[in-house]
């Protein structure tokens, strides 16, 4: 008996096997819709291969010439992280952000669009600020537009937040933020965090201290 397509593409997310996935999605819509389900899978595991597979595919459609086609899915992204929605677009700053390190041409307007849709919305909050990470030093001129708003999540008392923050501002050599990061350096709670393809978890301050030295290393260099 064949598989169904959930189950398809839930084996192939698991192992990382993008390429026959990637061939599906274009065969067969079905696919692909089951993958953009997936972006909202309660199995971290399954979440995070989503958004890479999702990522890969926009790469494959903008390279064959279907940029609009892009576009298209990056703007219903954005608009599912708009009140208008209805809904809460989760993964939806993580998956432009992996969108963006696949095409990198369009970082401008996306980028900043991503850091503007998602870092004054709790829910959101911290796929934006993880996204900062993904991008590092690509969305550098966008963290220091939105410098203000940035620093303010330091006032969160979620420690999940707290460690992305840390580690974002360190991928994107943040300057202003280093005071921040060093009344982090004492906190001991463990945050995860999931970084090329692997889910890493560290103290706040351990991700606070690195990001700490991440800055020092990138001073005076543009």
């Amino acid at each position: 008996m064949d598989k169904s397509v959930k189950q398809q593409v839930r084996e192939l997310l698991r192992k990382r096997d993008y390429e026959p996935l990637l061939d599906l999605c274009e065969r067969d819509r079905r696919f692909w819709q089951e993958v953009r389900f997936r972006l909202f899978d309660m199995d971290e595991n399954l979440r995070w291969t989503a958004i890479e597979m999702a990522a890969k595919l926009m790469q494959h459609w903008w390279s064959s010439g279907q940029e609009e086609k892009v576009r298209i899915y990056i703007r219903t992204l954005f608009w599912s992280m708009s009140d208008e929605s209805g809904g809460i677009g989760w993964s939806a700053p993580q998956t432009i952000a992996e969108i963006i390190v696949n095409i990198p041409e369009i970082i401008d307007p996306y980028g900043s669009m991503m850091i503007a849709h998602s870092i004054e919305e709790p829910p959101l909050m911290k796929g934006g600020l993880w996204g900062i990470g993904r991008l590092g030093r690509r969305i550098a001129e966008s963290v220091n537009f939105f410098e203000d708003k940035i620093l303010a999540v330091f006032q969160s008392e979620d420690s999940e937040i707290l460690g992305i923050a840390a580690w974002a501002m360190g991928e994107a050599g943040f300057q202003p933020a280093r005071p921040l990061l060093e009344e982090l350096r004492f906190r001991t709670e463990n945050v995860q965090i999931y970084i090329n393809g692997k889910f890493l978890q560290k103290k706040v301050g351990r991700w606070a201290e690195e990001s700490i030295g991440k800055i020092e290393k990138s001073r005076g260099i543009s």
